[in-house]
């Protein structure tokens, strides 16, 4: 794919993102109707109306793309030259708490036998009006409001005692006590430990070097795909608690998001 096609997929991952986050901010402060969807898994009316929005105006721009949604949709087609893959609020919990930490996430992937290769991502804050995007080989930029777009570079923190780590919580107990476990491992360690409650987020801080790592044990390719091309485009990696290439699979899979320099020791 040549960079003109790379950066159709940006401005459309960026536009999108952006619409999308208007119209959950614009559901913020109105009623929610919220469902439980799964243990410890929340959807919400305004989740329903951002994927129906952005995979709409996705297939009005590339009718032959598919689509894997954390939102089920029979109607989307699966397969295509590019799969565009979609979290419409992550975050939900706090979304639905009114609690201003969530995003927009939006990747054009293309698939592969073992699963996908992130080529253009965006990942907006829409409280705070902040654009992350990458363009697989073009570098990652973070855009706040009608400022120009600056490149996003990981952190130079070498060491745990000075790092910034970051995590979140699984729904199940096995992986919750996991987490437990790693943070009384680490905490002493480092600098200080956060729990942010949205996995792209995070990730984009690490892309952005405002946090030093982020781990979480059961992630699904939602959560994953736009952000890890932002962090690899800035300069950090994404991969198993071990140093491995991350395992796609829609189940969950375990990531360690960082700026390539720390070794955690886990």
């Amino acid at each position: 794919m040549n960079i003109d096609e790379l950066n159709q997929l940006r401005q459309v991952a960026c536009e999108t993102a952006v619409a999308a986050g208007k119209l959950a901010r614009e559901m913020w402060s109105q009623p929610r109707h919220i469902q439980q969807k799964g243990f410890r898994d929340l959807v919400t009316d305004a989740d329903f109306a951002a994927q129906h929005q952005i995979t709409q105006t996705i297939r009005a721009k590339f009718p032959t793309h598919g689509f894997l949604t954390e939102e089920e949709d029979s109607e989307l087609p699966e397969s295509g030259p590019v799969i565009w893959i979609i979290d419409p609020i992550d975050g939900t919990t706090n979304y639905s708490r009114n609690v201003p930490e969530f995003c927009i996430s939006i990747a054009a992937c293309m698939p592969q036998a073992e699963g996908y290769q992130p080529l253009a991502a965006a990942i907006y804050d829409p409280m705070r009006q902040e654009l992350f995007s990458a363009a697989k080989g073009q570098g990652a930029t973070l855009q706040i409001g009608d400022a120009s777009p600056r490149a996003t570079a990981v952190s130079t923190v070498d060491s745990t005692e000075n790092a910034v780590l970051a995590l979140d919580w699984s729904s199940s107990a096995d992986k919750r006590t996991s987490i437990l476990e790693l943070v009384a491992e680490l905490m002493h360690n480092s600098f200080t430990v956060r729990a942010i409650g949205t996995a792209a987020l995070a990730m984009a801080w690490v892309a952005a070097g405002r946090v030093d790592t982020y781990i979480n044990l059961r992630l699904r390719p939602w959560d994953v795909a736009a952000a890890l091309l932002l962090v690899q485009e800035s300069g950090g990696a994404v991969t198993t608690l071990k140093g491995n290439p991350i395992v796609w699979d829609v189940a969950g899979m375990t990531c360690l998001v960082s700026n390539g320099r720390l070794q955690l020791n886990i």
